[in-house]
């Protein structure tokens, strides 16, 4: 239990891999808030972290709506008293060649990859930096390099980097870094790239997310992680 008393938000933690960090940070302790846009699937994820034994509440929200996550935040400070950590992990993905892609298609995915990481640190840094919090920003490999047909995705994750150490060097007591996993075998891969095989399991990626916030002093502040 090693993260016994820590609060932490994890966006986009109704299903895929959000879902599997909520679950594994919850096992080491840590009070998780789940949260995000369907509330069926974040009340079935928090209920089964409680029904395990944890400690978990859910909140709906939508990462690119800054009501939202002030609400979020607020609620998760009210029920816990403060909030430690929080994991950026709520993405879209969308795999057409850069002809093809729509406007609104290339909006949405930076809407909910870029706009929502920079809203949630825009309104929780100033939470955090009487607590030495930390935030997990989920990158990708296609983060660190163009991928045909991820156009819109690659860019939304290059920007994630580009805000993860630009923030990371604007903060003294909060920890920034991003997490770089390579493709994951999770319904959105699965819907993109049919009948390949993923680099990583879903829980592989939980169990980096839970040793950064376990040791967080293993990892440089504003450190793009690359797992694969």
């Amino acid at each position: 239990m090693k993260l016994e008393n820590k609060s932490v938000i994890v966006t986009g933690s109704g299903r895929g891999i959000g879902e599997y960090i909520a679950k594994r940070l919850a096992r080491e302790g840590a009070n998780v808030i789940v949260t995000g846009r369907t509330a069926r699937d974040i009340e079935n994820v928090s209920k089964e972290i409680n029904d395990a034994g944890g400690r978990s509440i859910f909140i709906k929200g939508d990462v690119t709506i800054e009501k939202d996550v002030k609400e979020v935040i607020h609620k998760t400070i009210k029920e816990f008293g403060k909030v430690d950590m929080l994991v950026n992990n709520a993405g879209k993905g969308l795999k057409k060649y850069i002809w093809e892609t729509g406007v609104e298609e290339f909006e949405e995915v930076m809407d909910v990859n870029v706009k929502g990481t920079f809203l949630y640190m825009k309104n929780i840094i100033p939470e955090m930096e009487n607590s030495k919090g930390l935030i997990i920003n989920i990158s990708s490999g296609a983060g660190k390099e163009g991928i045909p047909e991820l156009g819109a995705y690659c860019a939304s994750k290059f920007a994630v980097i580009g805000l993860t150490e630009s923030a990371a060097l604007e903060v003294n007591n909060v920890k920034i870094v991003a997490l770089c996993p390579g493709s994951v075998d999770t319904g959105m891969f699965k819907r993109l790239f049919p009948g390949e095989k993923a680099d990583l399991k879903p829980e592989e990626v939980a169990q980096k997310v839970a040793d950064i916030c376990i040791h967080p002093e293993k990892y440089r502040q504003g450190q793009s992680i690359e797992i694969y």
